[in-house]
């Protein structure tokens, strides 16, 4: 199987042949092609890297888990991830022969993937309630406690926006910027707990007044179901006493 990207970008890279090699716990082999093609120019991948949200660079997922910005772990190098392999992936750079930059790796299976091939963990990630379904039932999507995580990034946000002051007074103006990008970053994951705390307050209000819809309706059809009833049994006991009068009637002419 031949993994190929258009991008240098090692998260699109990397660490999806990376993080698929470990999964599959042996399964798969990562091919050494170096004497394919020889006359085509390649540099060999990279075994480290770092990850990047929209406010800083992080090396490690211990530094980004508390906050980075819509981060995952499988993202990032590991001590066991720079074991492998990684050279053998092919990195085409476009000056290399005038061409747009790709990424290569050839994997073989070598093996039957384990069968107990369980999904990546999302409990980094905010719990979560969505609505789904034509009855618009609740579905919980289990992760962080996004109250505790918004609580984590405000926290953090303020101290890094201490250290982006303290620095700046101190005229280390490099010092003041990264202290103010983490800050802006813990402020965004924020966002996303809010967003998260948010979206779990607003469909649980809207599931509750639509379960109390449905409870309202069902009485009221109960109610008419039980007044049918109610209605036909005095039909019926009018009826008797009808019938009883009709035969007492009777009666009386016969005597006559």
């Amino acid at each position: 199987m031949v993994y190929s990207t258009c991008t240098p970008n090692p998260i699109e890279d990397e660490a999806v042949v990376a993080e698929l090699l470990v999964r599959c716990g042996g399964a798969l082999q990562l091919l050494d092609v170096s004497e394919q093609l020889p006359a085509l120019r390649r540099c060999p991948g990279k075994r480290k890297w770092l990850v990047r949200d929209k406010h800083q660079w992080y090396s490690t997922w211990q530094e980004a888990e508390k906050v980075g910005f819509k981060l995952d772990p499988s993202m990032f190098s590991t001590p066991e991830k720079e074991q492998l392999p990684l050279e053998r992936c092919m990195r085409i750079l476009p000056h290399h022969q005038d061409t747009g930059g790709f990424f290569v790796a050839v994997l073989q299976k070598v093996a039957e993937t384990p069968a107990d091939l369980a999904d990546p963990s999302l409990t980094h990630r905010f719990t979560r309630i969505i609505t789904a379904g034509y009855d618009g039932r609740l579905i919980k999507i289990e992760g962080a406690d996004p109250h505790q995580g918004a609580e984590d990034a405000a926290a953090y946000a303020l101290e890094a926006a201490e250290r982006a002051i303290a620095a700046l007074e101190a005229g280390d103006a490099a010092a003041a910027s990264k202290a103010a990008d983490a800050a802006a970053a813990a402020a965004s994951r924020g966002g996303l707990a809010q967003d998260a705390a948010t979206e779990i307050y607003k469909n649980q209000r809207r599931y509750d007044a639509q379960e109390a819809r449905k409870q309202q309706q069902l009485a009221k059809q109960q109610q008419r179901q039980q007044d049918q009833q109610d209605a036909a049994a005095a039909e019926a006991d009018e009826a008797a006493v009808a019938a009883a009068a009709d035969a007492e009637a009777m009666e009386g002419v016969e005597e006559a």
